[in-house]
């Protein structure tokens, strides 16, 4: 393909690659601030602001299922930049960012420049790193951190490599899954260069075995020490009876984790290809990626490197074992799980696609430039729904259109005293976009509204938000009102703005008018 022979300038290649990112990033950045933010990242975004503002900055008064780092980095970020849906964002697109190139120098350091620029490419386009990069979640900072494991694995620098893995640990428990990925590739990196002079002052063949193979001793050394780190965290906290530490918290929010029975196996891999279908913008997208892994799998096999044969099959074998591992696991299926594997799955299909491409040499010009066309074609459809939000994968994509509209008019309307704002869903979203309003009440059912409000049925300004899917359960609240004679007046009506679909409804209770 054009540009894959031009790498030998290193100039040159700089210049590429940095043409790239920045394609990368216009992609991260097109749908910035389309839609509001989905419940996990409204949650991560109130944790940090409970950092932030001083009320609870050990978050010892929520019960926190995720270890620390990426949220306290946000309570930073939103110290610097101001609290907003914006700044939060834009952290993730500066990490997405630096994934970029730190999986360029990963990729140029065991391929070779060649696929090191084109796994930039195809990470760069990337529907599911562009879908994430935008929005609030803790895994564009994992994958950041995988990827730098990965690097410093390259060099064979242990050390380097376990405080990586262990800052992937503080920012989310599944980097646990990543250490049979990093620790044997620190048997496949090659030591820098300045590793010659080290054996040239020892010597000893003690110290030789150290320099090579010390690795062994320093990797679990970092990652041990950071994992140390975020308990020494959670012990420091001062827990209520009612919250407990974010590991055992974790293990509640998601159910625990089992086998699966082999009878659902079938099930579980339908319900995993509803979101692996989407890994390249479209069914043919994913089917060309794959395709292209498994080409790069098999000229592995054929290459005088055999490095680059050992680094494909660890990939190739990894990506495939961690599929399989969320399928007889119990895991649920949700996209964020598979964002960690876009660094290597880009590596392998470019690894793929250059394969391809020298296979053609003897196919004529016109076979290649129209295989080539016909990639960049697939590629971009993918980037270009990802970048436009029209596949279903990371933030919102227009469920909850019309959510900032209907907390800027209940901050507006509620009256500060003996107002009353009354939520049963979206309750995470609510505690950050109506973080300043305490006058809100919880309600999980009709009897315990009625509860609420009986002791002074006519003394405060009470509003319900409805959301569409959740308007069958109206008349239900009306009839338990009408024995206090209230009833729901409509105030709010807020539909999505391209589909024109409702989306929410604001109701006051008010009495009834006798006529």
């Amino acid at each position: 393909m054009p540009g894959w022979h031009v790498t030998n300038n290193r100039g040159r290649a700089w210049t590429i690659a940095g043409g790239w990112m920045l394609a990368g990033l216009v992609l991260r950045v097109w749908q910035f601030g389309w839609f509001p933010l989905r419940e996990d990242e409204a949650l991560y975004g109130y944790w940090a602001r409970l950092i932030v503002s001083g009320r609870d900055p050990m978050l010892e008064r929520v019960a926190v299922d995720k270890p620390p780092f990426f949220i306290y980095t946000l309570a930073r970020w939103f110290q610097w930049f101001g609290v907003s849906d914006a700044a939060g964002r834009s952290l993730n697109v500066l990490l997405s960012f630096l994934t970029l190139f730190f999986l360029w120098r990963l990729a140029q350091r065991v391929y070779g420049p060649r696929v090191g620029l084109w796994s930039l490419a195809f990470f760069a386009l990337s529907p599911f790193a562009i879908s994430f990069a935008a929005t609030m979640y803790t895994d564009p900072m994992l994958t950041l951190w995988i990827v730098l494991a990965l690097w410093a694995a390259s060099y064979r620098m242990g050390l380097l490599a376990g405080l990586a893995l262990g800052m992937g640990f503080a920012t989310k428990q599944n980097a646990l899954l990543f250490i049979p990925l990093v620790f044997p590739a620190l048997f496949l990196g090659r030591h820098p260069r300045w590793h010659a002079i080290w054996h040239r002052w020892r010597d000893h063949p003690w110290m030789r075995l150290l320099a090579d193979y010390g690795f062994l001793l320093t990797f679990p050394a970092g990652f041990s020490y950071l994992v140390y780190k975020i308990w020494q965290w959670d012990n420091w906290r001062i827990l209520p009876a009612e919250i407990p530490d974010f590991w055992t918290q974790a293990w509640h929010s998601y159910g625990g984790l089992g086998l699966v029975a082999p009878a659902a196996w079938l099930t579980r891999v339908t319900a995993w290809w509803e979101v692996w279908r989407w890994w390249g913008g479209g069914f043919i997208g994913t089917v060309v990626a794959v395709g292209l892994a498994m080409v790069a799998v098999g000229a592995a096999w054929r290459t005088v490197r055999r490095d680059t044969t050992y680094w494909t099959l660890l990939f190739a074998g990894f990506i495939l074992a961690y599929l399989l591992l969320h399928i007889v696991v119990s895991f649920q299926p949700w996209d964020r799980y598979l964002l960690p594997l876009a660094p290597l799955a880009a590596m392998l299909t470019a690894r793929g696609a250059i394969s391809l491409w020298d296979a053609a040499a003897g196919q004529g010009k016109g076979w290649r430039w129209g295989l080539a066309a016909g990639l960049a074609l697939i590629l971009g459809l993918g980037a270009g729904r990802a970048a436009t939000a029209r596949i279903p994968i990371g933030g919102d994509h227009g469920a909850y259109a019309g959510l900032i509209q209907v907390a800027d008019y209940l901050r507006e309307t509620v009256p500060s005293y003996h107002g009353v704002i009354y939520q049963r869903w979206l309750g995470w979203q609510w505690n950050w976009y109506l973080w300043d309003r305490e006058e809100r009440v919880y309600w999980a059912d009709e009897t315990m509204l009625v509860e609420d409000l009986a002791h002074d049925p006519y003394g405060y300004a009470r509003f319900v938000v409805f959301p569409a899917w959740h308007l069958d359960e109206k008349p239900a609240l009306d009839a338990a009102l009408t024995r206090f004679g209230l009833h729901l007046e409509e105030r709010l009506r807020v539909k999505e703005g391209t589909s024109g679909a409702l989306r929410f409804v604001v109701y006051e209770i008010e009495p009834h008018v006798l006529k």
